[in-house]
């Protein structure tokens, strides 16, 4: 890993040319990039090296503008006072952006030490000025005194340490015009829950953290993305929701469609990736809401053994998207799924008609009766349907590995939904078969 500070000025307030490095204008902005080469620089001395050169610049330039500071370092206890020294120089210069990545060394043990970021060194005036705060692998503990950071419009926070429930919702809570918030591997093992009105967020991304809820008050709120551990998620006023990505691992279908629902009711596309599937043999879902504004659906759903009788049952989630238009549905199962003949018939699902429903794809077909009869029905109850494509291809697999895909296997699938298919659809609707 290359080790370098950035630092951004105005034009006009740092030299063009500092020792074997040479200024860059950006935007009317001067961009100093200092990267410690391990070819030139061996052992210890490539941050050393790299702090005395970036030491002499801050002091020939304190007191000056500069807009962004951005510190990319193997961490080493030693640097401490030099970080902290960056940061003080960085703020009494009226940052805009401030971003530490200060990844330990590889020997070092995984809840060894790590740079504790100096919020004792902020005060009110100073944090006005800062519109972006990016820290990766730094202990983020804010003291109870802190006047928050009014003015951030970007927090980016990537395997913080130390972090409790309490810390991040009186950081969050300060940050009052907060337009994009990214959290990826910081684990609270708590509920991650934010009760003031956050007005102006509109991104939110939640990935790989241990955490046991999320709820957020964000009205304005256009896109958000969750991978990782079935949990609840409440973002009830986000009534602007645009796009929503969801992973969930380890979920029941209809319990994970149920608490999106409750959840994030207003969203109007939505992708839901489950892997550790199971699905219930039931029609309905236990809420009485549905997505009043839900237009677009994909769904990725990882098919057990014992989940091939039950694959008719995701019509449980057409129910309650009623003015649904676009529906994708991508399979993945193992090679027992091949022309399964287990599970109910399409004439067992209660009534229902989906009048906004005009394409469906659907992908991993494997001439299950499941899919054979989900596509039959949805045929028969859709009247304004334009596109249906029959895809075998499992998206997610078949690229990995490709020696499991059988073209004669594919055939035979596609020949048992040709016919019935055709004799369904309503007059001039197309059918793709691939």
């Amino acid at each position: 890993m290359h080790n370098f500070i950035e630092i951004t000025g105005e034009r006009g307030c740092v030299d063009q040319r500092f020792g074997e490095r040479v200024g860059v204008f950006v935007d009317n902005l001067l961009r100093y990039k200092f990267v410690d080469d391990a070819h030139t620089h061996s052992g210890k001395q490539h941050a050393q090296v790299l702090i005395d050169r970036v030491n002499a610049v801050l002091r020939k330039h304190r007191g000056k503008f500069v807009h962004d500071l951005e510190v990319k370092l193997t961490f080493e206890s030693k640097l401490v006072h030099h970080l902290d020294n960056g940061t003080r120089f960085a703020i009494s210069s009226r940052t805009k952006t401030l971003a530490f990545d200060l990844a330990p060394s590889s020997n070092l043990p995984r809840h060894g030490y790590h740079y504790t970021f100096p919020f004792d060194l902020l005060d009110k005036e100073s944090v006005s000025y800062l519109r972006c705060l990016q820290l990766s692998f730094v202990r983020f503990k804010p003291p109870s005194h802190f006047v928050g950071l009014p003015n951030l419009r970007k927090l980016d926070l990537y395997l913080l340490k130390g972090t409790t429930r309490q810390d991040l919702e009186n950081i969050l809570g300060s940050c009052c015009k907060l337009e994009w918030l990214s959290l990826v591997r910081c684990h609270l093992n708590d509920e991650l829950r934010v009760v003031q009105p956050l007005s102006h967020l509109h991104y939110l991304k939640v990935i790989y953290c241990e955490i046991t809820k999320i709820e957020f008050h964000a009205a304005s709120l256009s896109t958000f993305v969750y991978d990782g551990t079935y949990i609840p998620i409440a973002l009830r006023h986000a009534s602007k929701l645009e796009n929503a990505k969801i992973s969930f691992r380890g979920a029941v279908f209809q319990h994970a469609a149920a608490s999106l629902l409750d959840g994030l009711p207003d969203v109007q596309n939505l992708t839901l990736n489950v892997l550790i599937l199971q699905l219930e043999t039931r029609w309905t879902l236990n809420s009485p809401r549905v997505f009043s504004l839900l237009r677009h659906v994909q769904i990725m759903l990882m098919i057990s053994y014992e989940d091939h009788d039950k694959i008719l049952y995701i019509v449980s989630f057409l129910r309650v998207a009623p003015l649904i238009e676009r529906l994708e549905v991508h399979f993945n199962g193992i090679a027992t799924m091949w022309f399964s003949n287990e599970g109910p018939f399409r004439q067992e699902v209660p009534p229902c008609e989906y009048t906004h429903l005009k394409n469906i794809r659907v992908t991993g077909f494997r001439g299950a009766r499941g899919q054979v009869e989900f596509l039959m029905h949805i045929a028969e109850n859709a009247p304004a349907l334009q596109v249906v494509t029959v895809d075998t291809t499992q998206r997610l697999t078949d690229a990995w590995f490709p020696d499991e895909v059988k073209p004669e296997l594919n055939s035979d699938a596609l020949d048992t939904v040709r016919g019935p298919l055709l004799e369904r659809l309503p007059s001039g609707a197309k059918l793709f078969l691939a």
